[in-house]
């Protein structure tokens, strides 16, 4: 078998194209003119720190209230040594997660 490949027309699959022209140097009169980007980290500050956590601790406190009376408390003691004291679990998680 022998294949023969022959050309129909002259014109080449791509035209011509003539490289870019490279463009001349800038002038140092324009050069550093540009736009400049500073990113810097915020500094914290012990003060700000302690001031979170003085803030933090005084809405704690307001939200706890006065606490348990000493009658209740030592009533739960009892009950606690009695062996009839049944917590509710239920209430303990949602006091916990500020639920009621």
């Amino acid at each position: 078998m022998n294949v023969i490949f022959q050309t129909m027309n002259n014109t080449p699959y791509r035209t011509p194209v003539s490289a870019p022209r490279k463009r001349a140097a800038q002038p140092a009169a324009i050069k550093g003119d540009y736009d400049t980007v500073n990113i810097q980290r915020a500094r914290v500050s012990q003060d700000d720190d302690e001031s979170f956590a003085r803030i933090l601790a005084r809405k704690t406190a307001a939200q706890l209230g006065s606490g348990a009376s000493a009658e209740r408390v030592q009533d739960l003691g009892c009950r606690i040594a009695d062996g009839t004291y049944q917590p509710d679990a239920q209430r303990i998680a949602g006091r916990m997660l500020g639920l009621g």
